[in-house]
C-alpha cells in the first residue's frame, strides 16, 4: 500500500508535465505566428490538445501563460550569448557574436525564436530585462571608447532593431545567403552603425560569424 500511494503522485506530476509541456508547445507556435493579442485560450487549448480547465491549472491567464514562455526562451537565448562570449571583454566582440547567436538559435528553435521576438517587440528600452545585456555591453563599449556616436538608448534600440530584422530576414525563406555569410555581414553593419571602424567592424563581424557557425 505504501508503495503504490508513493507512486500515484509521480504518475500525477508526470502527466501534470506533459500538460504544461504541451501547452507551452502550442503557445510557442501560434505566437510565433500571431500577435499575442489575436491568440485566445482557446486557441491554445485546441493547439495542445487538452481540456481548457488545464490550462487554468498551470496559469492564471493568457498574460502570465505568454509571460513564461517569453522569461523561459528568454532566458535558454541569455544562456548560449553568455556561453559564445565566456572570456571575451570586447564590448563589439560581444555584440557581433550575440548577434550570430541569436541568428543561430533562430536556425534550431525557430518557432521558439519567434515567439520570442513577437513578444519582445514592445521591449525594446534598455531597462527591458531582455535587453540586460546589450545594455551592458553598450555601456561597455562607450567606456572603452570602442562604440561612439550613440548613446545607451540608441545603442540598445539599434542592437535590438537589426538582430530582429537579420532573425526575421534569415527566417523568411527569401534569401539565399548562407546563414553564417548573412551573420557576418549584418554583425558588421550592426558594428559600423554603432561607431565601429569600417575595417575593424568587418573583421570583427567575420571571426564572430566563424566562432558561432564554426561548422559551417
Amino acid at each position: 500500500m505504501i508503495a503504490s500511494t508513493q507512486r500515484r503522485p509521480a504518475r500525477g506530476n508526470r502527466q501534470r508535465e506533459r500538460t504544461r509541456t504541451a501547452l507551452i508547445s502550442a503557445g510557442q507556435a501560434l505566437f510565433a505566428t500571431r500577435p499575442v493579442e489575436s491568440v485566445t485560450v482557446d486557441d491554445i487549448v485546441d493547439a495542445a490538445e487538452v481540456a481548457k480547465g488545464s490550462f487554468y491549472n498551470h496559469f492564471n491567464d493568457k498574460d502570465a501563460f505568454a509571460a513564461t514562455i517569453y522569461e523561459l526562451v528568454q532566458g535558454d537565448v541569455e544562456f548560449h550569448i553568455f556561453s559564445a562570449n565566456r572570456d571575451v571583454v570586447d564590448a563589439p566582440t560581444r555584440i557581433a557574436r550575440a548577434l550570430c547567436t541569436v541568428l543561430q538559435y533562430a536556425r534550431a528553435h525557430p518557432e521558439r525564436l519567434m515567439a520570442m521576438l513577437s513578444m519582445a517587440e514592445r521591449r525594446t528600452t534598455s531597462a527591458s530585462p531582455l535587453n540586460a545585456g546589450v545594455s551592458a555591453d553598450i555601456q561597455d563599449g562607450l567606456k572603452q571608447q570602442r562604440l561612439s556616436g550613440v548613446d545607451l538608448e540608441t545603442g540598445v534600440l539599434t542592437v535590438v532593431t537589426m538582430v530582429n530584422a537579420t532573425v526575421r530576414h534569415a527566417m523568411s525563406g527569401e534569401t539565399a545567403t548562407p546563414p553564417a555569410a548573412l551573420a557576418a555581414a549584418m554583425a558588421a553593419t550592426l558594428l559600423r552603425a554603432l561607431g565601429v571602424d569600417p575595417r575593424d567592424a568587418e573583421m570583427l563581424g567575420r571571426d564572430a560569424a566563424a566562432a558561432v557557425f564554426e561548422d559551417e
